[in-house]
């Protein structure tokens, strides 16, 4: 049985962990299909390419989809 988070801000939190997990194992994956197969370049691992881009992308997305929620509850409190 599954407790429902009510705080957008904790929802917006757990959201931005499941991304950056997410887009950390994914997005090289992704980088080194098209690097085998479509261009058959070589593939480099970077920590700017593969660290700060999925942190820069998580970010983003969260605060897309949880600005309004968390302005919206805070409006309601007052």
């Amino acid at each position: 049985m599954s407790k429902k988070i009510e705080s957008p801000a904790l929802q917006a939190l757990i959201y931005f962990v499941a991304i950056l997990v997410a887009s950390l194992i994914i997005w090289p994956l992704l980088d080194l299909l098209i690097c085998a197969v479509i261009t058959h370049s070589e593939f480099h691992y970077t920590f700017n390419d593969y660290i700060i881009e999925p942190l820069i992308f998580s970010v983003i997305f969260t605060l897309i989809f949880y600005i309004p929620p968390i302005i919206k509850s805070r409006k309601k409190k007052k």
